[in-house]
């Protein structure tokens, strides 16, 4: 919950590290049109550093934001958090375009290795006769054993 301050009967709204990163961005630009960007920037990060929220951090559109308005609060471990979780959204988005082409590629694929099993067969058996029958056992080999 944010904290009322008055100063020189102007209201600002001092956010909490329970606060929504929007709060934190729309209290910057408060600051901004009030005391200037300097001014703004000093006092933002001592509050950031006083009352700042980690969960921000993570977040690569909070931290887009912080880098274009050269803000630097995060340190190296939060930046990989928030590079690996954009990646993360990446790869998810990837997983759902390759779910639908291996729903409808799998299938197909199956289909054709089928009606190629089933060709095969057919063309290999096309010319069988009894003979060749009794060969795939093993007392039709003997036989053929025998008769030589």
């Amino acid at each position: 919950m944010a904290i009322q301050v008055n100063l020189d009967n102007r209201i600002f709204l001092i956010p909490e590290a329970d606060d929504p990163c929007d709060f934190w961005t729309s209290y910057f630009a408060k600051l901004r049109r009030e005391l200037g960007k300097e001014n703004a920037k000093m006092i933002w990060l001592i509050t950031w550093k006083t009352n700042g929220s980690a969960a921000c951090t993570t977040s690569p559109n909070f931290n887009k934001w912080l880098q274009k308005n050269d803000l630097d609060v995060s340190n190296m471990a939060t930046r990989t958090i928030a590079d690996l979780s954009e990646i993360g959204g990446n790869l998810f988005g990837l997983g759902k375009n390759l779910t639908k082409i291996l729903s409808i590629g799998v299938p197909v694929v199956l289909g054709i290795v089928l009606v190629g099993i089933i060709v095969l067969l057919r063309n290999s058996t096309k010319n069988a006769n009894v003979t060749d029958l009794t060969m795939l056992t093993p007392a039709g080999r003997g036989l053929k054993l025998l008769s030589k």
